[in-house]
């Protein structure tokens, strides 16, 4: 089960960045949120295949940016990483 919230951690070259994502899913559609204390970032053309996962997401500071997210969750834990104009970037979390 993908849906529900989750603490995550991901791995940036300014340092461990945590936040939450929030996932719905409906069928093969996925939808939510991603937060830190910073930015809120409605997730976009979200997918979920099994326990596999994809969407985007967006940001507008610090700078504007676009990111493609693929995840898999495992029990209660996810893993994934999101690529962005930069390179990419990795990321683990825990069911909250």
């Amino acid at each position: 089960m993908v849906q529900g919230k989750w603490n995550i951690t991901i791995k940036t070259p300014m340092g461990d960045k945590s936040g939450v994502l929030e996932l719905k899913a409906d069928g093969t559609v996925l939808t939510g949120s991603l937060s830190d204390g910073e930015h809120h970032a409605a997730i976009s053309d979200g997918e979920v295949v099994g326990n596999k996962l994809s969407w985007s997401a967006k940001i507008t500071k610090p700078v504007r940016m676009r990111f493609k997210f693929t995840a898999t969750v495992e029990a209660d834990r996810i893993t994934g990483d999101a690529k962005h104009l930069l390179g990419k970037a990795t990321f683990t979390g825990t069911r909250a």
